[in-house]
Parts: structure tokens; C-alpha cells; sequence
């Protein structure tokens, strides 16, 4: 960049580990593991949803070893291949790609054998995008293991590094940022590796976790990569009155996520926007049923929620009686009509929202005795159910047909899918694996398409993926990959800080101290800042953070924390919030009601859920003063401020984001104070000046002024 070199000199493009299968044939999965099990059960941690696992083990024996590795990568391929070829091309207007193959004659021991590495360019976008697809064209069976898709080594000049999505629970961050100290040169490294198969190195090099991946390659089969890409940025940074205001920053909140937008994630500008939604699942837990949802549904309405989400608990939990088990029958007894629960949710001018999960009843095995069950193996259990297997597509088909089913019955739209099988892997007999880590990235790919196929069927259907299904619990952070494929994600943790006894509604044998329950309601929300702050690499407004309790126990729910809730889950868009519905007061319900009418007729004029800008400005606390943009691309929109315990009791808000030479017109929403009309050179200096009380906040309206 600039006729500098922002990586060393210590690179080889590429690196993977070749073995070939003795004796020479396809490795072959179990028929049955009924001695190897897996059994998941519910506890709770910190505030926080985790599983007991006990796991019942046997050794899988390979019907095949693996010998005569070779490891080869961009500066040794002469090792292995003796052919090479590129190529240039267009195939859509403003991509162009540069392919260079490479083959083995029959003159190597890997005769068969090619490797094509894609580079592609995108017009207006200072970025390179790379995968690379492997050919097995010979008779010899192989693996492929170990594989650095990007093996770069970044300069130290520009080893300055800043995790652009969490680095958490043993999984690689998604999106990191390499850079000068000053964050004013440097580039973006991003990988489309799913979940826990995702592996960077200290150094910069983006491909696969070894603990987790393989890939067999029988003749005349192939694999394509994940893709990764590097995203450069260059300009100014300097401080403004309250933070450093970096080249980084900017290109993240503005280029950067309009990349992203328009050519990596699956699109949902057209569809109309779910949130705030409301989830039954805290403090109804799963004892749902027609009479409280109905109740919880007619509150849910007047609070002004747009979509109401039936959590776990509303389907029939089949012969063992667990709540775990996903089908596409409600539960008789607690749900007699369920087209009618439905109709009354959006007779409330609601969405309907379900629940649903990858596990079935163990009776719901494969009839036809000629094909496989459709549980992976090992047999993962839960609460009445076995772990469904996405490595077969028998399996897929039914996930498939029955959310569509349930769409098609009961109008319902929106679908939170969850709980986790996908990290015990499936080597079943007749499912696509041949071996344990190859069905990892199998079982994601598996669930990716089943969310292809389901918006092809309907795009109109809200799909997300909770972190359960996405690996475990509690699960990764939300990434490239998951957001390629779904509409949103939930992300880990669960936490129910303020919710009391979060399995319950508040009833008469409850003996909590109320101080504490609205200091945890606080800490709650300042959580899920720092959560959603984490993730500021991503659109915000499509990563759900489950917490904004709406549970209020002798009035520990007041109009301040309301509002703290209200502008915690504005970061992105409120999603989603859940708690004891009818022990709300008829204030909370107002107060609430009148928060998200506000926040309609900003999205509604604004777009205000995918703004989000943070450069320039403090960091989230909740000791001291911050505040963040969340303004469209004419600069109309809000800046959300935020005071902790501490800080002075007035503070200069900077606003950098308007521009300089246009005049706007401010007030405060919560307060209802016109601040007038000032220059967007006076806002980036901080001539607004905000006074609030401790663990208070406010919204203030920007709009251009002529």
C-alpha cells in the first residue's frame, strides 16, 4: 500500500497436508453407535445458560490409514505439480478474477491431482478475495488436512491488531484489523470459515483449525474452500475532544460494511424489519401454553412489539417427554388450536415466531429399513430427543419441509432454530462423511443450505441461528459465514440479569432484594453493549442480543432502566427482549410503548437499525460518559449518550460523523428540548453540551437543515 509492503517476505499463498488412504479405497462411516452417546442437559452458570454433558465413548476404527503425507504451499509447489495455467475473467459486471491452476502430471507421485487458486476484485472496493478448489482426477484416495487458505505474515511495522468480532470460547475471531500504531494504514483480514473450524494465526494467516477439519478426496471428487479477504484502508487519524478518531474506525462503520452488504451477506433490505421482537422464553421458560401467551401476546401488542416469538414449549414433546424435541405438532394439551394462537399474534398486529430445534423424537427414525436413520451418529440425546444429522439429505429435507410446513400452517414467520448436535460430529453410515472432522464443516455446510433452500422456497421467512446450533453452548460469536446464510444470529450468552427466578413468573413466593434486581437489570444492559460493541465488524442491527428483561418485581423495573434497556439494544436494532409480561404496571407499559413508537418513526424516516457509527468517540462504559451514531448516509438520524455511575454531570458530545459544511437541527427525544440549529463543524467540535444524571441517557435527533 503506498509502495509499501504491509506483509513480510516470509509467505507461501498457500499451505495444506496431502495423505493418501492404505489400502487405496473410500473410508467407510459406523451403522451403529448405540454404545457411544452423548447426553446433553440444562444447567445454569453465572446468570448465564450452559449444558452438563456426559459422554459415553468408544473408539472409531478407520476401515483405512493414512500415510506418505506431504505438506506443500505456494513457494514449494514444484513438489508436487508440474503443470500451471492461468486465466482472467469477468463473469459479473464489476468482478473480475484472476484463476492460476496447477496440475500433476503422470510423472509425480500425485499424478491426478490439481489445485486452482481464485483471486477476485471487486470495483469500488479496495479489497482481494481468495479461495482455492482442489481436484482429485487420478484413482488414489486422499485427505486434505492443515489447510492455510491466506499464509501471510504481517510486517511488524503494521502488527498494531484490533479484533473486529469476539476472539471467544476457543474460536477465532472472524475479522481482525492489522495496522500502523496510529490505525491510519493497514488492512482488514476477514475469513468465511464457519464457527469453530476457523483458524488465524498469530501472525495474520487465515484458514482452518486442524483440530477440526479434513476433507477426504475420492476420485473424480473436489472441494472448494471457504474464502477469505483482505480489505485495505488508508487516510488520516487524529483526536477529537473525546477519543482518537481513526482511519480503522471510519472504514469499518462506512466501506467496509457497505462491502459486506453488497457482496458477501445474504440480503435483507427488502425485507420489512421484525424487530422489536419479544421472546417467551425468560421466566415463561417452557411452560407455555395457549392461555399465558394469549395474555402475554395482548400486553406484548400494546407495548408496540412487531413480532412475538412462542420459544421452547409449544410442540409436542413426543414418548420422552422432553421440551427439546422440534416437530411440526404443537403440544395437544397446552396448545389445542394453535392456528388459533397464531391468528390471535397477528390479529395483534404481530408476527408469529417459533421455536425450533435439531432434535427429533427418537421414534422418528427411517421407516424404510434400506436407508439410513436420520440421526447422525454418535447418538446425541436430549431431553427426549436425538441429535438430527445435517450431513445427510434426507435429513436436510426434513428440516427443510417442515419449517416450511410450519410457515405454510400457521403464517408463521420468523423461526428461532437452536439447540446443539453439529460439535459431536456424524460418521453414520449412508451420511456423506467419511470421517469425524470432515463432517464438522459437512454438518455447517449442511445447515447453511438448509436456510438457502427455505428462502428460496419463501425469502419472506425471518430465519435465525441461534449460537447453540451454530456449535455449542454457550456458542461462538456471530461471523462472516453465519451471516452469508440468515437473516440474523443470536449470539452467546443467554443472560437473565434482573429477572429474578428466570424459570418463573413473578409470583407471591419470590424474596428478592429489589436494589439488587435493578442493579443486575443495569449490568445487564452494559453487557450487552460490550457484546454488541464486540461485534461492531458486523451489521448490528442482524445480531440478536438475548437479555432486555421486561420483568418488573416490586417495581425493579423503572422508567429509567427502561430506557437504558431502549438505547443498550439500539446499538443495532431491538432484538429481542423477554421477561414476565404480566408483571408489568400499566407504567411500564406506557413508557415502553412510547420508547418504540419513537423508535418506529425514526427507522421508519431514518433507517436508523443499520447505522452504527463509533469512531471518534468514548468506548462503551458504564463508569463515564459514551455515545454513538446511528446515522443514515445524509446524516440524518440520532446519537444515543449514555452516562454511567461517574462522570461530570454535564458532558461536550462531539459528533463527527455530520458534515462539516451542512447546518442541522437537534432535540432531545427522551427530555423533549429543541437544541436548535448548529453547523456540522460545531457538532464535530462538541458545541453540544448534555446534562444527565447518574446511569441516565438520552436521544438526540439530528435532522439537515436548509
Amino acid at each position: 500500500m503506498n509502495g509499501k509492503s504491509l506483509i513480510t517476505n516470509n509467505r507461501s499463498d498457500f499451505s495444506v497436508t496431502l495423505w493418501k488412504a492404505a489400502p487405496n479405497k473410500e473410508p467407510q462411516g459406523v451403522v451403529n453407535l448405540s454404545e457411544t452417546r452423548i447426553e446433553q442437559q440444562n444447567t445454569e452458570q453465572n446468570l448465564t445458560d450452559a449444558l452438563q454433558i456426559k459422554k459415553k465413548e468408544n473408539h472409531f476404527n478407520s476401515t483405512v490409514e493414512w500415510t506418505d503425507s506431504i505438506t506443500i504451499s505456494g513457494v514449494h509447489l514444484s513438489d508436487v505439480f508440474d503443470c500451471v495455467d492461468y486465466s482472467l475473467n469477468s463473469n459479473n459486471p464489476g468482478q473480475n478474477q484472476l484463476k492460476i491452476s496447477y496440475s500433476a502430471s503422470q510423472e509425480t507421485q500425485w499424478q491426478g491431482l490439481s489445485v486452482q487458486i481464485i483471486y477476485e476484485i471487486y470495483d469500488g472496493f479496495p479489497v482481494i478475495r481468495k479461495w482455492i478448489k482442489f481436484r482429485n482426477n487420478g484413482t488414489q484416495w486422499l485427505k486434505l488436512g492443515n489447510l492455510i487458505i491466506d499464509d501471510i505474515e504481517v510486517d511488524e511495522s503494521y502488527g498494531n491488531k484490533t479484533l473486529l468480532t469476539p476472539d471467544s470460547r476457543g474460536v477465532a475471531s472472524s475479522i481482525i484489523a492489522w495496522s500502523n500504531p496510529s490505525a491510519s494504514t493497514g488492512f482488514i483480514a476477514a475469513s468465511e470459515v464457519p464457527s469453530k473450524l476457523r483458524s488465524v494465526s498469530e501472525k495474520g494467516a487465515l484458514g482452518y483449525n486442524p483440530d477440526f477439519f479434513e476433507w477426504v478426496l475420492g476420485p473424480s471428487e473436489s472441494f472448494k474452500s471457504e474464502a477469505a479477504f483482505t480489505y485495505a484502508f488508508s487516510d488520516e487519524s487524529y483526536a477529537t475532544i473525546s477519543s482518537a478518531y481513526t482511519t480503522l474506525d471510519r472504514c469499518v462503520e462506512s466501506d467496509f460494511k457497505s462491502f459486506l452488504k453488497e457482496k458477501i451477506f445474504y440480503n435483507v433490505e427488502e425485507k420489512q424489519n421484525v424487530a422489536p421482537v419479544f421472546c417467551s422464553w425468560t421466566n415463561y421458560n417452557a411452560n407455555i401454553n395457549a392461555n399465558n401467551m394469549r395474555t402475554a401476546a395482548d400486553i406484548a401488542s400494546r407495548i408496540g412489539f412487531k413480532c412475538f416469538q412462542l420459544d421452547a414449549g409449544w410442540s409436542d414433546t413426543g414418548p420422552g417427554g422432553g421440551w427439546a424435541v422440534s416437530t411440526i405438532n404443537p403440544n395437544s394439551c397446552n396448545f389445542p388450536d394453535m392456528k388459533g394462537t397464531s391468528n390471535f399474534i397477528q390479529s395483534k398486529g404481530m408476527k408469529t415466531g417459533l421455536w425450533y430445534s435439531v432434535f427429533i423424537n427418537e421414534n422418528e427414525k427411517e421407516t424404510n429399513t434400506d436407508k439410513p436413520d436420520l440421526n447422525s451418529l454418535p447418538l446425541i440425546k436430549r431431553a427426549g430427543g436425538l441429535g438430527l444429522s445435517f450431513c445427510y439429505d434426507e435429513s436436510r429435507k426434513k428440516y427443510v419441509n417442515e419449517i416450511v410446513y410450519l410457515n405454510k400452517n400457521y403464517q408463521a414467520d420468523y423461526f428461532k432454530q437452536d439447540l446443539s448436535n453439529i460439535c459431536y460430529g456424524d460418521i453414520a453410515q449412508g451420511h456423506e462423511s467419511r470421517t469425524l472432522k470432515e463432517s464438522y464443516l459437512r454438518g455447517l455446510r449442511g445447515l447453511f443450505e438448509t436456510q438457502d433452500k427455505i428462502h428460496r422456497i419463501n425469502p419472506n421467512v425471518w430465519l435465525q441461528l441461534s449460537h447453540e446450533i451454530y456449535w455449542e453452548t454457550p456458542g461462538p460469536a456471530a461471523d462472516i459465514a453465519v451471516l452469508k446464510h440468515v437473516d440474523s444470529y443470536h449470539a452467546a450468552p443467554n443472560e437473565y440479569w434482573g429477572a429474578g427466578n428466570r424459570k418463573q413468573q413473578v409470583n407471591s413466593s419470590w424474596d428478592y432484594d429489589v436494589d439488587s434486581l435493578q442493579q443486575k437489570l443495569i449490568q445487564g444492559a452494559f453487557r450487552a453493549r460490550n457484546l454488541m460493541y464486540a461485534h461492531r465488524g458486523l451489521p448490528l442491527e442482524r445480531i440478536e442480543i438475548f437479555g432486555a428483561v421486561t420483568t418488573n418485581f416490586n417495581g425493579s423495573l423503572t422508567p429509567e432502566i427502561q430506557d437504558r434497556q431502549i438505547c443498550s439494544w439500539l446499538m443495532g436494532a431491538p432484538l429481542s427482549f423477554s421477561g414476565d409480561l404480566s408483571s408489568l404496571t400499566e407504567a411500564n407499559i406506557s413508557h415502553y410503548r412510547n420508547r418504540f413508537d419513537i423508535l418506529g418513526r425514526l427507522e421508519n424516516d431514518y433507517g436508523i437499525y443499520s447505522c452504527f457509527q463509533f469512531s471518534g468517540v468514548p468506548q462503551p462504559t458504564d463508569e463515564d460518559w459514551h455515545w454513538w451514531g446511528k446515522l443514515n448516509k445524509n446524516g440524518n438520524g440520532i446519537v444515543v449518550v449514555m452516562r454511567g455511575e461517574g462522570g461530570d454531570a454535564a458532558r461536550n458530545i462531539n459528533i463527527p460523523w455530520v458534515n462539516p459544511g451542512q447546518k442541522y437541527h437537534l432535540k432531545t427525544l427522551f427530555e423533549g428540548k429543541d437544541l436548535g440549529v448548529y453547523s456540522g463543524a460545531k457538532l464535530q467540535k462538541g458545541n453540544i453540551k448534555l446534562k444527565l444524571d447518574p446511569y441516565s441517557q438520552e436521544i438526540i435527533e439530528i435532522r439537515a437543515s436548509n
